[in-house]
Parts: C-alpha cells; structure tokens; sequence
C-alpha cells in the first residue's frame, strides 16, 4: 500500500468524466479562464500540495530541491505565486543545508487575515541512526516574506520520537489547531492534536492512539459547540488489510467523544479529509476498499455526511472500482456543493501509470459529475492532483505534480497547476478533453438532445415516460439558470426554444422527487 506520508510521484493527461451540472449561487459576470500548466524553478525537483486563492492570484505551496547541486537529496519550502491567468509572479524557497522542510496535507496553508498566512508542515534533519522531525509553523506577510517560525516536539537529544504536521485550521477563538502524528522510534505513531495562540505558542496537546496500530492525524475541523473532528488513519505495519480510516470527535480540549470507523473490515482502506458543511455537520471524505491485490487494493471513493454528536446523516460510495483509486481532499463548495478529488492507478499500454480524478456531489450525495485529467499522457507518466478549491469565478483550481515517464514524456518531477470552470472543464470546449464517459448507479433514467449542436430549438427525448413532479432545468457554464420547464407526468419529449439563449456549452438537468439527478451537457451555435 503506498504511503501517503512520504512523497509521491504521480500525473497524466485530460479525460473522464459523467455528464452533470454544477450550480453555484454567486455568479460573477466575469469570462472563465482556463489553464493546464507545469512548472519547474531548478529543472530538478518541485512539488505542490496546496493552492490558495490571494488578492494578486493564486499562492502554490509545495516544495523544490535547492538549486546548490550539492545539497540534491533535501528539500525546502517553496511558494510560487501566480497570477489569474496563470503566470509566475512570485518564487521563495525557505530551507537550510542539510536539512529538509515540507508542507503538510491539503490545508496545511491557509490565510490568516487580510494580511497574514500560515503554513505548517515539517523540518527534517537527517541523524546517523534515524531522523529528528519537528512540527513547523511559520507565519508571512503578502510577499511571502516569514514575520516569524515555531518548531515544536523534541528540541534536545536523544531525539527518539518523530513529530509532523499535516494540517492546520483557524478557531473561532482566533487560535490555531492542528493535527498530524508523533512518532517515537521503537513504538506505533500516535495521532496528534495541539492548538496553539496566534504567535504559534503552544495551549496544549494531546495524542490519540490505540496498542498495536499506528494513528495519524490527516485533517481537522471545529464544530460548533467549540469541539474538533479528526480525519485520520490506522493502520498495521506489513498487513494490508488491517488499514482503516477514522473520524474522531473531540472536545475542546482534544478529549476524545466518538469516532467512527466507515473502512471495508476485509480490505485495507485509506485516510479520512474532513471539511465543515455550511449547516455545521461533517463531510467526511475517504475511499472504500471493494478487494484486497497484494498490498494495495481497488477501491471506490467514499462521502459521508454527520453531524456533531457522530450520527451518520447518509453515506454513499461512488462509481466503479478502480486500481489504487486513493481519495486525497475534501472541499465543500459556496454552494453546498462536495468535491472529492484523487488519483488512480491505470493499466493500458499507452496510458500514463497514475491519473487523477474530481468527485462532484451535492449537499444530500447526490452525485452530479466525476471527471479523470492527467497533463503527462506518455506511458508510466504520473498525475497527481493533490488540492482542489472554489475560486472567485466560482471555477475550480487544483495543483499538484508530474513526474514524466521516459521516453514517452521529458522533462523533471514539476508542479501542475490546472484552472477548470464551475463544470471541472479545463477548456472552455471540454468535449477535446473527455476521455472516457461514466455513467452511475445514481442514474434511474436517461434523455438526449438533438441535434447537435443545438440550432434555435432543440429536442429533449426521454428514455422513459416522465413521472410526476418532473422537471428539467438549464444551466451556463457558470452555473446560472437559464430555463426551467415543469415535465407532465408521461412525456416521451418535448421542444425547447434556445433561439435567445448564447451561444456556449449548457447543461440540463432532469430530476424529480422520486429519482436521482440526470444531467447532459450540450453545445448551442447560434447563426
């Protein structure tokens, strides 16, 4: 099973995707920008695990080798700064001689205040028998300049126990609270909580374990009533499937109230990303191993909703197996709105070795449209989108890393940066990106539209009788509704008038009360 600590080389080119709508309730006039880039400081090593949105674009936090060929084998922090549009404007890279630094998980940046941001992550310093890993946070101002760094775990020798964080949220106390894992050298790690003032001193700790397994801590929220939900991970050195995720409720003080074990018993599972729906519940992303292959296992991405005294609200599994399909983030959007996103492992001869993949869900799991992208498409290239979020266009942007696979792709392990519309399109006509079209168990019944691409008026055709309490409704690309038609019940089709409408890619939706979501995406032309 891979160990999604460590550093991992994944990324290919565009590809799958279901047919759906995403609705977004703010809606800028602005056109949608789209790009789908690599980026490499040294030609050597660069690496991203987040991406935030920033008054002059966007902020990439990752890491990258240090351009001293000497000190190739550690790593330093790195942020690259970009514009809308995608263009370098900025590049720091903080780090020492013989010693490595790293961010966290997804979310392990974050923006403080109008003018502060945080990060958390690691320093790591190699020892002749071990490594003396810290927690690491430090705080900047605008241009990523460091205002100041705490470092917390062992500070004095023997240096025996490993500590790192993996993210970092913002209280309602205007505190900070972080979880990732402490390791002491001869026994199981165990899952670590701290919160800390708003100078980064520590308030207090806690650690979360249990005898034989190994505990980390992936992800965090606040809940309401001033209390933490940990997205985390056990697991079983060298038995694969005795690997489960875990979400953990907490009280204010990290003393442990519930927690909940949503894994396959039979089948090794992976870690849980937690994020705080806008009516206070949990959404709880994970994967759900279907069937145990050696030390890895195919599996299905999992969403579950629950609320604060660790009742499941619902929680469904998504599409078909896939090969090391491993769930990476979880973001609720402004909307209401879930997307997961991932990677999967492929098998043709001339596809890339690792794609990744973005979940869309809405707020009660219905799922709306999934969606696999790689930038590398050459064969044993990786992909890897590792943190996707909303930006102010109500578009989606991720980063992550490629690492091309020689001969068929050139070039280093650099990061992707990729800028898609509210629909997870990384071009404005996303049918040259579709790779594959999935359809789910979530559909109860189909329709298509013709012709296409659509004139002044088009047909919808039903696959089946329409029920009652049908209706069919049309959005933009930026998720605006245009048109909504109630359905008679026992309609095979009907005509729609799109003589007004611009010209651009649509998407229709059709839901009742009795049947999940069907949505189809179209092209009008006008003449």
């Amino acid at each position: 099973m891979k160990n999604l600590s460590s550093i991992k080389y994944i990324l290919k080119p565009v590809l799958i995707v279901a047919v759906v709508f995403f609705l977004f309730l703010r809606l800028p006039a602005q056109e949608q920008v789209y790009f789908n880039k690599r980026i490499d400081h040294y030609s050597n090593y660069d690496y991203s695990r987040n991406i935030i949105e920033t008054d002059s674009g966007y902020m990439i936090g990752g890491f990258t080798n240090p351009e001293n060929p000497i000190y190739e084998y550690f790593i330093h922090l790195a942020f690259t700064g970009i514009t809308a549009e995608g263009e370098i404007y900025l590049f720091k890279e903080y780090g020492l001689d013989t010693v490595s630094t790293f961010l966290g998980n997804p979310g392990s940046l974050i923006r403080y205040s109008e003018m502060k941001y945080l990060s958390v992550g690691t320093k790591r310093i190699y020892t002749e028998d071990w490594v003396h890993d810290r927690g690491m946070m430090g705080c900047y101002n605008t241009s990523f300049d460091t205002l100041w760094t705490k470092y917390y775990g062992e500070d004095t020798l023997p240096y025996d126990t490993a500590f790192m964080l993996y993210q970092v949220k913002k209280t309602i106390q205007n505190s900070f609270v972080m979880t990732g894992l402490r390791l002491p050298i001869e026994d199981p790690s165990s899952m670590w909580l701290m919160e800390t003032d708003s100078l980064g001193n520590k308030l207090w700790e806690t650690y979360i374990g249990d005898g034989i397994f190994y505990f980390q801590g992936h992800s965090i929220v606040q809940t309401s009533d001033g209390g933490y939900v940990i997205g985390g991970y056990k697991f079983r050195i060298g038995i694969s499937e005795m690997s489960d995720p875990l979400i953990i409720k907490t009280d204010s003080l990290g003393n442990e109230e519930w927690r909940i074990n949503p894994g396959n018993p039979d089948v090794g599972d992976n870690k849980v990303m937690v994020a705080l729906a806008s009516d206070g519940n949990i959404i709880a992303g994970t994967d759900y191993g279907t069937q145990q292959s050696g030390d890895n296992r195919w599996a299905v991405p999992k969403i579950m909703k629950i609320a604060p005294t660790g009742e499941i609200l619902w929680d469904y599994n998504y599409g078909a197996p896939g090969y090391d399909k491993i769930l990476l983030n979880t973001t609720v959007l402004s909307n209401g709105n879930i997307i997961t996103n991932g990677v999967i492992t492929l098998f043709g001869e001339d596809d890339p070795w690792e794609t990744s993949w973005i979940l869309c869900v809405d707020s009660i799991g219905n799922e709306l449209w999934y969606r696999e992208y790689a930038l590398l498409t050459g064969q044993n290239s990786f992909n890897d989108l590792l943190h996707v979020i909303q930006t102010a266009d109500n578009g989606l942007i991720g980063c992550g890393m490629v690492m091309p696979g020689l001969p068929y792709d050139t070039g280093t392990v650099d990061i992707w940066v990729m800028k898609m519309d509210s629909l997870g399109c990384a071009e404005a006509d996303c049918d040259t990106t579709v790779y594959i079209v999935e359809y789910f168990e979530s559909v109860a019944s189909g329709f298509t539209i013709y012709p296409s691409p659509v004139g002044n008026v088009f047909t919808v055709a039903f696959e089946n009788e329409t029920i009652e309490n049908s209706s069919l409704q049309f959005f933009d690309t930026y998720g605006r509704k245009v048109k909504e038609i109630i359905i008679p019940a026992g309609k095979i089709s009907i005509r729609v008038n799109s003589s007004t409408w611009p010209g651009g890619v649509y998407v229709a939706v059709l839901s009742s009360k009795s049947r999940a979501a069907v949505s189809l995406k179209f092209l009008v032309q006008q003449h």
